[in-house]
């Protein structure tokens, strides 16, 4: 077996684990004619759909809990139905969802409108005794759930809203009455609809889930999953190698031809909805208060030589956050170019001629290469006089310190917008704000953001959205880098194919 390969940055540098021990008794899981195991390098942060924001949670949840509908695979501009079985506008304000009828959760109980609402109020907080729920920022423009009969829901926004379908789609449905008597039941112990169950959560290790027989789509071809938490980019390489799990995420490039002379298995690549930047606090540290200062820090750093060299070409350096494939894509701007001297101008011109000091948080085992990326982005800022200490911390403690807004001076995160439309990071990562991951408030930005996210019309949506992009290359609230594109390793067994979105979807997936 070809032994792993991980890329080093000394190089670079110029230019610019958690450990478990299994329990006693308990076998490591390795995949089997009837199981398949899946990596991920960081572990779940609970069962809870409605209680958290990232990715690698949803992957494990949407195989025990459902949406009313779900993004299209080879399309992502279209929805299928998986609770509801067909949508329509009612009205510019009102989409009428028409619910499956036979639908029971995992422990027998009924899915029906009551249960739509049940969620839909659990989440903006409407429930007694609650508040919104972690996820809430994702339906700011939802105003509640009417029912119109026990089978029929009409979800109500605030204003028209385009991008109602790709919100409902992360609404993982959860039974009705379940966190009344306590908001943490579903946190360990969860009961969705979907095709598996949870078998035993082994923290920081392992999520095992099996089939269900009753399943109202069909019970899965694959009888039983196995999430595996491998933070160390070495052992999830040599474990798709050898054969003892069947899906990887975040391949590193440097690592692509072991995997597909392993015998093994292959590496399958799709272009990513994640785009990668370094947030910056525009609102409380003192030169990012200046947009001089941050159009210095895009100048200031080699993106290009970043995607060639760390990400061996594996990215597509953006203007702002935007790729080709996102509505609203500004074909008149391009990325910053490379420019120290320009860099070193603006931070003169804004007050900073030699520099200043700031800290970078970066989580390690979440993002492709992150801690390398961000070490080449701190040599380039060294370059123009930014001291940068990179503070490298577990993923827990990142998206604790991001959700609760205790962030240093900046962090390194990759935005997955399966939404496909910027508006979703714009009103989470941009507009003025306190209860997202915004930094940052201009009004111009605010008010053609608002103006956006009620306008039905593509066209004129994408026309708004290319003026906001225009404001925000002048008056950035990040440190742009590029569109990342998505490398799996995937065993020669599985049919199985990545999708551009992330989702980690194996009901449809076969062995054979």
């Amino acid at each position: 077996m070809t032994r792993p390969r991980i890329l080093h940055l000394a190089a670079l540098a110029s230019l610019a684990l958690l450990a478990f021990v299994v329990p006693q008794g308990v076998a490591e899981p390795t995949a089997s004619n009837d199981t398949v195991v899946v990596a991920q390098g960081v572990d779940p942060t609970t069962m809870d759909p409605h209680q958290q924001r990232e990715t690698t949670t949803v992957n494990v949840l949407r195989h025990i809990y459902d949406p009313l509908v779900a993004r299209d695979a080879k399309d992502p501009t279209k929805f299928d139905g998986i609770l509801a079985s067909k949508w329509k506008r009612v009205g510019q304000k009102t989409m009428r969802f028409t619910l499956r009828r036979g639908v029971t959760f995992s422990n027998g109980q009924p899915f029906d409108a009551q249960t739509v609402k049940y969620n839909v109020d659990r989440v903006l907080g409407k429930l007694p005794k609650t508040k919104p729920a972690l996820i809430s920022y994702q339906f700011g423009t939802v105003k509640g759930v009417r029912v119109v009969n026990r089978f029929t829901v009409d979800v109500l926004t605030k204003q028209p809203d385009p991008l109602i379908l790709s919100r409902m789609e992360s609404l993982l449905i959860i039974p009705n009455n379940s966190v009344d008597s306590d908001p943490d039941a579903l946190a360990s112990k969860p009961i969705g609809t979907g095709p598996y169950t949870l078998v035993r959560w082994d923290r920081n290790n392992e999520v095992a889930l099996k089939a269900r027989n009753d399943y109202f789509r069909g019970r899965p071809r694959i009888a039983n999953v196995v999430f595996k938490t491998m933070p160390d980019a070495a052992s999830r390489l040599a474990a798709i190698q050898a054969g003892d799990v069947d899906v990887i995420t975040n391949v590193p490039p440097d690592n692509v031809g072991d995997v597909k002379s392993s015998g093994k298995a292959t590496v399958r690549t799709v272009p990513s909805a994640r785009v990668a930047s370094v947030w910056l606090d525009t609102l409380s540290f003192k030169p990012f208060k200046s947009p001089k200062v941050r159009e210095a820090l895009n100048y200031a750093v080699d993106t290009r030589t970043i995607v060639s060299k760390v990400m061996s070409g594996f990215g597509l350096p953006v203007a702002t956050f935007v790729p080709p494939y996102f509505a609203g894509f500004d074909r008149s701007l391009k990325p910053h170019p490379y420019n120290p001297d320009k860099a070193k101008q603006l931070l003169s011109q804004a007050g900073f001629p030699d520099g200043f000091e700031m800290t970078l948080m970066v989580p390690r085992g979440r993002y492709l290469l992150a801690e390398e990326i961000v070490q080449a982005v701190a040599g380039y800022l060294e370059k123009v006089g930014i001291k940068t200490k990179i503070d490298a911390v577990e993923f827990g403690v990142f998206a604790k310190a991001t959700q609760t807004r205790k962030i240093p001076s900046a962090f390194y995160a990759a935005w997955g917008e399966n939404f496909f439309n910027p508006i979703d990071e714009l009103q989470v990562a941009v507009v003025t704000g306190t209860t997202g991951f915004s930094w940052y408030s201009n009004k111009t930005v605010d008010r053609l953001t608002a103006k956006a996210a009620s306008t039905l019309d593509q066209r004129k949506q994408d026309a708004l959205i290319r003026q906001i992009q225009r404001v925000i290359y002048k008056d950035p609230p990040f440190i742009y880098l590029f569109a990342y594109k998505d490398l799996y390793g995937v065993s020669n067994r599985l049919h199985w194919k990545p999708r551009s979105d992330e989702l980690i979807d194996l009901y449809d997936a076969a062995v054979g």
